[in-house]
């Protein structure tokens, strides 16, 4: 398969969703290369269009077209409740910035559904590949931390952007005395946390996919072991919560290839034995979980002070919140930054876009899973797959929102585009009468 210019930029933009520490700031404007791409991806496509005279879309397309629509009219129903020039500007720039990626989305699964197959499955693994090399750099940016006292952030962030990117280097959890200092790998996502739960999506992804062939996708199964090695290294009990969200929908798959009763009681205990001894013989170990696991920590209440406040910022305007994107500046005087995001998704969704934008996102966020779950009745047996990994990503994803902010990000855009593309192509209504003889894997092209 030949990949033509629009092909090309709807991998790149693909590629870079997660490098959120490259970026070029100005005082109304943040540009990323996610922004750069995307706009150019939107640019070509309407060019294209426009020279061949053609202005038809697939009816998935056109169903993410009603929901900017809406989405855009709560938005702009927002602003009427912006309270001074400050929310006018993060409203302005997050409009900009979600405008953009939504086109991106809505002209990407128009293409995308024409371009066919092949695509789709270069589209699955580059989107992978991203955060697979983001991983990658995460794990430089620990090592060199700690053998040299490296900032690789300095040496590659820094020069990408003239020094205006994210150049802080890994997360610093604390210290334990007598042991050194404890690091959370941030990688380019700029937050450890940020990190972790973008990555429930390719290890529930791929999880389906390598058990449909474990001998022969060991390489796939190696790579889950890497990628979840770092999202353990991030210490993000958010992505803890996806992981265990996720799992549970892929329980009907995992358990035809679970191991007998005996088997996997043999298996944890001898586990438990090995953490044991670890736990007991560490200093270090022993602190970093109790300082994981407790609940009335300062970071755990610092989540549910923001759903204590959601009432009174709801108050002044209850149907269409505070306005889009204005998040940091109402509670600023709780934090003390203006560029402070809340610690959950749905807590943004509804103190900024109140009742109505939330009961919005929701039928959108129901509109994916169903996409994900046409998915799964695919009679080829490795979109089938697919299709359940999709769905658990956007579970583990939801659940892990509950006490982060991801959803809102670039990188959520990727995961509509391959449900709301992957079933208009592989759906029972596109599904082929009979399965074929031999069934292509996702990395296979026709």
């Amino acid at each position: 398969m030949k990949l033509t210019k629009l092909d090309w930029l709807l991998l790149l933009t693909l590629s870079v969703l997660t490098f959120e520490k490259i970026r070029w700031e100005t005082p109304d404007l943040t540009l990323t290369w996610t922004n750069l791409l995307a706009t150019a991806f939107v640019v070509a496509f309407i060019a294209d269009r426009v020279r061949r005279r053609d202005a038809l879309l697939h009816p998935a397309a056109i169903t993410l077209a009603g929901f900017m629509l809406v989405f855009a009219a709560v938005y702009l129903a927002g602003y009427f409740d912006l309270q001074n020039k400050q929310a006018l500007t993060y409203w302005l720039k997050g409009m900009g910035t979600w405008g953009i990626h939504f086109l991106y989305l809505i002209l990407g699964v128009a293409h995308l559904i024409r371009r066919g197959r092949q695509l789709y499955v270069r589209c699955t693994y580059v989107f992978t590949a991203g955060l697979v090399v983001n991983s990658v750099y995460g794990v430089a940016q620990l090592g060199l931390q700690v053998v040299a006292g490296v900032n690789l952030d300095r040496l590659v962030v820094g020069p990408l952007t003239a020094g205006q990117g994210g150049t802080g280097g890994i997360g610093v959890y604390g210290t334990v005395a007598g042991s050194g200092t404890v690091y959370r790998i941030n990688a380019l996502t700029g937050d450890p946390n940020h990190l972790g739960v973008m990555l429930c999506v390719p290890l529930m992804v791929l999880l389906p996919y390598y058990l449909g062939d474990r001998e022969g996708r060991r390489a796939t199964g190696l790579l889950l072991i890497f990628l979840f090695g770092v999202q353990v290294l991030t210490l993000s009990r958010s992505a803890a919560l996806g992981d265990a969200a996720g799992l549970l929908v892929l329980l009907p798959v995992l358990r035809r290839y679970l191991p007998r009763a005996r088997t996997v009681a043999v298996g944890l205990g001898g586990t438990a034995a090995v953490f044991a001894v670890v736990y007991a013989s560490s200093h270090y170990v022993r602190t970093i979980i109790a300082a994981r696991t407790q609940l009335n920590g300062g970071s755990t209440q610092t989540h549910f002070q923001f759903y204590q406040l959601v009432p009174p910022a709801l108050d002044p305007h209850p149907l269409f919140g505070m306005g889009f994107n204005t998040f940091a500046v109402f509670y600023q005087f709780i934090t003390g930054r203006t560029d402070f995001g809340p610690h959950s998704a749905w807590v943004a969704i509804l103190v900024e876009t109140g009742l109505v934008g939330l009961a919005v996102y929701i039928a959108y966020f129901v509109y994916l899973l169903a996409s994900a779950a046409a998915i799964r009745r695919s009679s080829d047996a490795d979109v089938s797959r697919l299709g359940h990994g999709l769905l658990a990503a956007l579970i583990a994803t939801a659940a892990a929102n509950v006490f982060y902010l991801t959803m809102t990000f670039d990188y959520f855009f990727a995961v509509a585009l391959l449900a709301v593309a992957g079933a208009a192509m592989f759906g029972p209504a596109r599904a082929p009468a009979r399965a074929p003889a031999t069934a292509v894997a996702p990395g296979k092209a026709r």
